[in-house]
């Protein structure tokens, strides 16, 4: 109870020291990589992983003070990727990545240059996401065994923005904390940790 009172007692303070608060949605375009794991005939330089595109939708807050703000977000997001490889014998395959997940981003950002009609920011912090139902993981690779998603996935983002009125347009870089997935490296259908970068546009509603 201490230490959930010090803990419920230091964010009041933090929020307290905040003067205004946004609100708002957003849509987000995304480009993400699922790189596969290493069997015993294979080696990592065999696998070429192509990045595939997918999408964001949600909502954000917008915590503000002075120059510093506290952002979290809640996202329906969906990520992909196709890696293609071949074996020392000369096997050729694929595997696929369909990643579907609710994302909570928590950033911390720095407003760099304000002026009256726009402002420059940037800002950094962890993702949690929670993996959803049809997410997958396929491959015709040769002994393929598939592997399951793990319940939470831990990502750093990355990135940089520009507001302009009501509207906030953001690019980010985002890499996996932890894998993706469970099971054997050793065998083929294991998805690693996940790269992705996202353009997105959000609007303040007030």
């Amino acid at each position: 109870m201490k230490k959930l009172f010090l803990t419920i007692t230091l964010m009041a303070l933090v929020i307290s020291t905040f003067a205004q608060l946004d609100f708002g949605i957003k849509g987000s375009f995304n480009s993400s990589k699922f790189a596969a794991g290493s069997p015993l005939n294979y080696s990592y330089s065999d696998f070429v992983t192509d990045s595939k595109s997918g999408y964001n939708l949600g909502v954000f807050a917008r915590i503000k003070g002075k120059r510093l703000y506290f952002q979290p977000e809640l996202l329906l997001c969906t990520k992909s990727s196709i890696t293609n490889s071949t074996s020392v014998a000369g096997l050729a395959g694929n595997q696929k990545v369909n990643l579907k997940t609710i994302q909570v981003p928590l950033l911390l950002g720095i407003k760099l240059l304000d002026f009256k009609l726009a402002s420059v920011r940037a800002f950094t912090g962890p993702a949690m996401s929670f993996v959803q139902n049809g997410s997958s993981i396929s491959s015709n690779l040769p002994n393929f065994e598939p592997q399951n998603f793990k319940k939470n996935i831990w990502d750093w983002q990355l990135g940089a923005g520009i507001d302009v009125l009501k509207f906030t347009f953001d690019v980010r870089y985002e890499w996996g904390l932890t894998n993706t997935t469970e099971g054997d490296v050793t065998k083929i259908g294991f998805a690693d940790k996940g790269k992705t970068l996202t353009i997105s546009v959000g609007f303040k509603i007030f």
